[in-house]
């Protein structure tokens, strides 16, 4: 079978025999959204990994039309409802999201996350349960925090902060071919050593984990379907393959409590956290500047007060 599947796809079976099918894809390909299909058509699996979590399956209801009709219609009742629904900071930072992943859309002519859709998709046609196999986002980047240095914590952040740059037309071909945070962390690995690790080696870790728990499930699923076959199909992006065969024999599943765990913070750590809020605070300041007419800046800021106390 593997020699009719595309070329992104890398078969790994489980010590019991059960077949995980990996799909490495670049997350703003309509190539990598074919490929998916393709594999999800051909496999038939009895379950779906997706390289998602909890906090981001939002990104399965985005499409560029939404996304952009979305982004264009902030306003004060839009940043207010986040607010309200999110608490301060969590509510600016989805606002935030939203403005860098319209940008990006407009750039790419794609919404992030279109191959994770068509995963579902295709699950659904062939009802199949889909699985969201990553860590938690924000175990990830606290874990990440934690590995810093108080001065790397301060520079990451003022780079995201202060972030605003176009890509040329060549970079957005690059984009659609590769996997973005690969790059990025590659471009990072001298200066923040500890991002690579946590973002790329831990996750590989993780990822390889869930796909094997998944096959797991599939040994107990009743096949009721007979055009369905006892194998998982993972979707996961590019830079992933590799470091998830690498472990793939290696792996324990009484690692996860460790890959999950989130240490307390140390008094730097206090420090820091206090003045990222600080700077937040002003960063979302002048997003609502940006983003609101001057004129009713003033007196929206004054309805906001009620919700500052969700921000600490």
């Amino acid at each position: 079978m593997t020699e009719s599947l595309p070329d992104t796809v890398t078969k790994l079976v489980t010590s019991d025999g059960v077949p995980v099918f990996l799909v490495g894809t670049a997350h703003f390909s309509k190539e990598s959204m074919n490929d998916v299909t393709r594999t999800i058509q051909e496999v038939k699996p009895s379950i779906v990994v997706v390289e998602l979590c909890k906090s981001r399956s939002h990104i399965l209801m985005l499409d560029e039309e939404r996304l952009l009709r979305e982004a264009e219609n902030i306003n004060y009742q839009v940043i207010s409802h986040s607010i309200k629904r999110h608490g301060v900071f969590k509510g600016l930072v989805y606002i935030l999201f939203l403005k860098v992943s319209a940008q990006t859309t407009k750039m790419l002519g794609m919404a992030p996350g279109g191959e994770f859709r068509v995963a579902v998709h295709e699950a659904n046609q062939i009802q199949s349960p889909i699985f969201l196999g990553d860590r938690r986002i924000e175990v990830t980047i606290q874990r990440a925090l934690s590995a810093c240095s108080l001065w790397q914590k301060l520079k990451i952040f003022w780079q995201l902060l202060f972030f605003n740059e176009s890509l040329t037309q060549e970079e957005v071909e690059k984009c659609k071919k590769k996997d973005i945070l690969q790059e990025l962390l590659e471009e990072m690995a001298g200066e923040f050593p500890e991002m690579t690790r946590v973002f790329l080696n831990e996750r590989d870790r993780y990822l390889a984990l869930s796909m094997q728990s998944a096959a797991r499930s599939v040994k107990k699923l009743p096949i009721v379907d007979p055009s369905k076959t006892r194998s998982v199909v993972g979707v996961v992006g590019i830079g992933h393959v590799s470091g998830i065969a690498k472990v793939w024999n290696d792996v324990k599943f009484d690692e996860l409590s460790e890959l999950e765990r989130i240490y307390p913070p140390s008094r730097a750590s206090r420090i820091i956290k206090f003045s990222l809020k600080f700077t937040f605070a002003v960063g979302a300041g002048y997003l609502v500047y940006r983003i609101l007419p001057l004129q009713k800046v003033g007196e929206r800021i004054g309805h906001l007060k009620p919700h500052l106390k969700y921000f600490w």
